[in-house]
């Protein structure tokens, strides 16, 4: 069997969500967002804080301490409000990696001047670009080093996907 509440104590059920503590704010003129505000807390920070009987005490004495809530209160919260802005969505930038780089580890698919089949060579330099198709390639291959045009370095080398500068640990 429960005692019936006490005269001095509220009762710990409200119809409104947020409890006895939640009444008490909105006896002060406070709404749940502006007192979540005020306080520098989230509104589902004070709704779980009112649903926990455990905090209620602390809770009760910060709302006492609270004072009554003002127009100008009110405006000020409404200001601070407008003045955030607002997050625009951020349009994914898309950036192109080149195909080859500076270092880039190439093995020889072919025989030629540079390199015999399935020796290793790397790209010393790039001039040129693809988009504009006049991509040119300085390679340094274990006898020689020499500039190829794309198509010939293509039928020449195929990448290993190493790369000399960061396997030795430099960026």
């Amino acid at each position: 069997m429960t005692a019936p509440p006490s005269s001095t104590q509220p009762a710990l059920q409200s119809t409104k969500k947020g409890g006895f503590l939640a009444e008490r704010l909105r006896t002060k003129g406070w709404s749940i967002r502006d007192a979540a505000q005020y306080l520098g807390v989230s509104r589902q920070r004070l709704y779980t804080v009112f649903e926990d009987p455990g905090r209620a005490r602390l809770w009760e004495c910060a709302i006492a301490g609270i004072p009554q809530c003002t127009q100008q209160i009110k405006e000020e919260l409404r200001t601070a409000r407008t003045a955030k802005q607002k997050l625009k969505p951020i349009r994914e930038v898309v950036v192109e990696r080149p195909e080859f780089e500076v270092g880039d580890e190439v093995v020889a698919i072919r025989s030629s001047g540079l390199a015999e089949e399935d020796e290793r060579a790397h790209i010393v330099r790039l001039r040129g670009s693809q988009k504009t198709n006049d991509l040119q390639l300085l390679v340094h291959g274990p006898s020689a080093e020499d500039w190829l045009p794309e198509k010939t370095f293509r039928y020449y080398f195929e990448s290993t996907g190493l790369n000399i500068y960061r396997r030795k640990g430099m960026p």
